[in-house]
């Protein structure tokens, strides 16, 4: 009799379990879909362009492209979660809030919804595991190269220093490269790859970039921002390599091609290639007028530019050299397109002006210049850190072979 009854009252909550499991599968997708639409709907709004969109992990089961080179795929891990993929639709901008609070808002009005719905028990669930999924998110963390969508809006909310630079993102780059070539996404793929290639260049380990530059992309994940991209770190590739002319040609090929269609940011990276490269050629004049482009621009593009300048000026009398080097010096604590470029064009200055006696110019520019290296070679990759330190050189305390040698 106790056995028979122990029985009844398994029957009901096995049965229970069986239908919370069955409805779970069914609403857990269901939300993370909405949550994913959400960043999709809030991406060009936030300055960025979806480049894939699914729910699950894993090798897709169904992948489809839309207008645009966007994928859309259905993986078979389904309850993993699932990922809206979007890139920079240029420089990154506070605006990008609006994308990565995205699926946070469409979670909000879904939760307004299923409870003006009439009460049921599967509603309820809904409803609660709507919340769950919307606090994991909300909440600001980071683990490894995940993070949740609050850890990214903390950061833009606070200036964006954790997670802008671009030296410090090769993992996640790589992550991304994996994930985009694994749906056959072409834009992602493209600028995940360019990435890690801008990363390489940045680093100074352009022969790491050879493979990638050795053919030409593929048009259809092109377009004016990613061409431009694109091009201004082939120039800068080109350069590293002692390529001063192919660099040069390469950015004005480029502008001459897309000269109706360059954002005013598109056009000041292909400058700023253009100016190091006519530096690399003692062309400094040249580079002044070509740097005067970009003046009235604001944000990254602008900041890096003043630092071209300052290595424009590293021969120039001592008063051109002291005003750029102040100029640049306002700016620190700013977000840099090359900080590596910035370390070492102030540390040029400071040996300089030492040299002609302007000792507070030259201890400003030798300490921004020695505490941006340190910064950087604590956050890259342990990779990336030698070949870093080659390029820092003296502002990361690195001394050539035949330096240490000469001085033993």
């Amino acid at each position: 009799m106790r056995r028979h009854q122990l029985r009844c009252l398994w029957r009901p909550s096995l049965t229970n379990l069986l239908a919370e499991l069955v409805a779970l599968v069914a609403y857990a997708p269901a939300v993370v879909l909405v949550h994913e639409l959400g960043h999709a709907l809030m991406a060009k709004p936030g300055g960025y362009r979806v480049t894939s969109f699914g729910i699950g992990f894993g090798r897709p089961w169904f992948k489809t492209r839309l207008a645009g080179g966007v994928v859309v795929h259905v993986s078979p891990m389904v309850l993993a979660g699932g990922a809206c993929t979007a890139i920079p639709a240029g420089p990154v901008t506070p605006k990008r809030g609006l994308f990565h609070a995205g699926g946070l808002i469409a979670q909000a009005v879904l939760a307004v919804v299923l409870f003006l719905l009439p009460s049921h028990w599967l509603i309820d669930r809904v409803l609660h595991f709507n919340a769950l999924v919307a606090l994991t998110n909300i909440l600001p963390w980071r683990v490894g190269t995940s993070a949740s969508d609050g850890w990214f809006l903390f950061d833009t909310l606070t200036g964006g220093r954790r997670g802008g630079l671009l030296l410090a993102q090769r993992k996640e780059l790589e992550r991304l490269a994996a994930r985009e070539a694994a749906v056959e996404s072409p834009v992602g793929t493209l600028w995940a790859q360019l990435c890690l290639a801008w990363i390489d260049t940045q680093v100074g380990a352009a022969e790491r970039a050879d493979a990638f530059f050795t053919e030409d992309p593929p048009e259809t994940a092109v377009d004016p921002w990613i061409d431009a991209v694109y091009h201004s770190v082939r120039a800068d590739w080109h350069r590293l390599h002692g390529r001063s002319l192919a660099a040069l040609r390469t950015v004005r090929e480029t502008r001459a091609a897309r000269l109706d269609e360059l954002s005013p940011d598109a056009e000041g990276l292909l400058t700023l290639a253009e100016a190091r490269a006519l530096i690399q050629l003692e062309s400094q004049p040249v580079a002044e007028r070509v740097l005067a482009r970009v003046v009235g621009h604001t944000g990254p593009v602008a900041r890096q530019a003043a630092v071209v300048r300052l290595l424009a000026a590293i021969e120039l009398p001592t008063e051109e050299l002291e005003f750029a080097t102040w100029r640049v010096l306002r700016q620190a604590g700013e977000a840099w397109l090359d900080p590596a470029e910035t370390a070492s064009a102030l540390w040029q200055a400071s040996v300089k002006l030492e040299a002609h006696g302007r000792i507070d110019a030259a201890n400003g520019a030798r300490h921004a210049a020695r505490t941006l290296a340190q910064r950087l070679l604590i956050r890259v990759e342990w990779s990336d850190k030698e070949a870093l330190r080659r390029r820092l050189g003296p502002a990361a305390g690195h001394r050539p072979k035949s330096e240490l040698a000469a001085r033993s």
